[in-house]
């Protein structure tokens, strides 16, 4: 009998420490924001903003771990009467485009984050340049490209850039939340409100924040 209630006790204990640590994973997983980037790869702002803010604020200052990031390069494309996608900056912001989509597709966000970055940095494809730069393989983004059209790759994305009522891109959202009057503070020191923003919610001021 002592035996039985001793065991039935471990078990408890056990599933109780099973339970608390698969908690302590749920808390860590969730303890993220949410920033949701539309943007389109030859947009002069867009440019500007993920190498001067966005970029260095994730990886610099090493904020990725605390966010849930989303790129949505779609911008302001739209379908015409054939159901083509068409881009603000012409054939070639297409084709970027659809490059940026099979990076995201296919690699996960850090290196996502550091070839995209790596590569508005110019108006020319930089791909084979930033891969080489930071060691990354990107035989599947070439696959993911050269055997897809740009309509099918960048159809998911408009579908999302269609859910926001944005004006113009870059534009950003927060906690899956993209409020106009926020763009400007976001646009222009995007570390300092992400920093906030985080604080506010999960109660902890992260390293290097101001």
């Amino acid at each position: 009998m002592r035996a039985f209630v001793f065991v039935c006790l471990l078990m408890c204990i056990m599933a109780l420490a099973s339970a608390r640590r698969h908690h302590a994973r749920e808390t860590e997983e969730s303890d993220k924001l949410a920033v949701t980037l539309y943007y389109e790869s030859l947009c002069p702002y867009c440019m500007t903003f993920v190498t001067t803010q966005l970029g260095p604020s994730m990886l610099l200052n090493d904020r990725l771990p605390f966010a849930d990031l989303q790129l949505i390069p779609y911008g302001n494309a739209h379908l015409d009467d054939e159901g083509n996608v068409v881009c603000q900056h012409g054939v070639e912001e297409c084709d970027l485009n659809a490059w940026h989509g099979c990076i995201l597709q296919h690699h996960n966000i850090t290196e996502a984050m550091t070839m995209i970055a790596c590569m508005m940095r110019g108006k020319k494809n930089r791909l084979d340049k930033c891969a080489e730069h930071y060691s990354i393989d990107v035989s599947d983004v070439k696959e993911c490209r050269n055997s897809r059209s740009v309509n099918d790759i960048l159809k998911e994305y408009g579908r999302e850039t269609a859910e926001v009522k944005h004006q113009g891109v870059p534009a950003v959202a927060l906690d899956y939340v993209y409020n106009v009057e926020e763009q400007s503070s976001l646009l222009n020191h995007f570390d300092i409100v992400f920093c906030a923003q985080y604080e506010l919610m999960y109660h902890l001021k992260l390293k290097n924040c101001v």
